[in-house]
């Protein structure tokens, strides 16, 4: 199991909570290109561009029972457990939640206030791409998860 942290919203940060929580309403994450790359699963790795590889691990890399983070401004907002496989559309369907074309089901959404009811007591994590696979134990986003599903 391969624990992650994202963001989860489209390239409009100013309403990033609230395309976060509509997406986990609904059930899914999801991520998206500016320029549609096609099906994840059907293209090389090598061909994405080097800020956009770990797009390719969302499509090969997670798999269903992973836990992901999901963090908007740079704080925990939700803990979710990937649900399905990775799958693609042509075209985005943002009256139904998805306004990404790469995107996972996703159950067990726990809201970060909901485990740690005082702001104060929020630690900032900050993130600066999309999406990541966290591979050290020792990390706060690897951490928190841990505490949170050990709760």
């Amino acid at each position: 199991m391969t624990h992650w942290r994202m963001q989860v919203h489209p390239g409009d940060p100013s309403r990033s909570v609230k395309h976060a929580a509509e997406s986990l309403s609904a059930g899914y994450i999801g991520l998206d290109f500016e320029e549609d790359t096609g099906d994840l699963t059907n293209i090389a790795k090598d061909s994405l561009p080097k800020t956009r590889l770990d797009y390719w691990a969302f499509a090969h890399e997670m798999k269903e029972g992973d836990p992901v983070l999901v963090i908007a401004h740079h704080f925990p907002l939700a803990l979710v457990r990937v649900s399905s496989p990775y799958n693609y559309i042509r075209l985005k369907a943002p009256e139904i939640g998805v306004w990404f074309r790469h995107f996972r089901a996703v159950d067990d959404v726990r809201y970060f206030a909901d485990f740690k009811t005082n702001a104060k007591d929020w630690s900032q994590i900050t993130m600066t791409d999309t999406i990541s696979p966290l591979r050290d134990p020792g990390s706060l986003s690897y951490r928190l998860i841990e505490e949170w599903l050990s709760a």
